[in-house]
């Protein structure tokens, strides 16, 4: 869909919310992903929200809001996890494209939380995934009710949303003078659901 109006944060929830109920009942009706689609978004881009979420196969973003090209500002990365290089296309993405939505995606049966959860040896690169991964791990050992693995994917979201929403100057302001907000959200793998958390 190409857009000249500018939705807010709570509009784009609500379309995301919406197809999100559509491809969880197997009812998709999003067709723009080629040919047309392809020309009308060749030019410029006004996605409806950016999504930050793990980089793993099962967890396709336009998929799971039943949503076509130019829709989303997709950012993935194992974990979900943020850097300064993620920030910096947040801060493009919500200046430069006005998109007014910022959700951060966990989900259930993360293999980078369930490698940092059972000790896993991580060699090179893979070792940055630890830190924050920990540190989720350690708020999800507070939690008495769920499925453990699931809470740490939910706490790392929240404060992978967090360091989002606190990320000064650009996007701190414009979550404090209300414009944009910054989400966190789980996506349950057999389900197809997507929960605010």
């Amino acid at each position: 869909m190409v857009r000249e109006e500018i939705y807010t944060a709570d509009e784009a929830l609500e379309i995301l919310l919406e197809g999100n109920q559509r491809f969880m009942h197997c009812e998709l009706n999003h067709k723009d992903h080629c040919g047309e689609a392809r020309e009308l978004h060749a030019e410029r881009q006004q996605p409806l929200a950016i999504i930050l979420t793990c980089a793993d196969s099962r967890v396709p973003p336009l998929d799971i809001f039943d949503l076509g090209l130019g829709d989303l500002f997709v950012l993935r990365v194992a974990g979900g996890l943020i850097n300064d290089q993620m920030l910096g296309s947040i801060e493009y993405a919500v200046t430069h494209l006005q998109s007014r939505l910022v959700m951060v995606m966990g989900h259930s049966s993360c293999g980078a939380i369930t490698a940092v959860a059972s000790g896993s040896r991580l060699g090179g690169h893979i070792a940055t995934l630890i830190p924050p991964i920990d540190a989720a791990l350690k708020v999800a050992r507070k939690v008495e009710t769920g499925n453990f693995l699931d809470n740490a994917s939910k706490a790392l979201a929240r404060a992978i949303s967090e360091k989002i929403a606190q990320s000064e100057p650009i996007i701190h302001d414009l979550v404090e003078e209300g414009t944009v907000k910054v989400i966190p959200t789980f996506y349950n793998l057999s389900t197809g659901a997507v929960q605010l958390i």
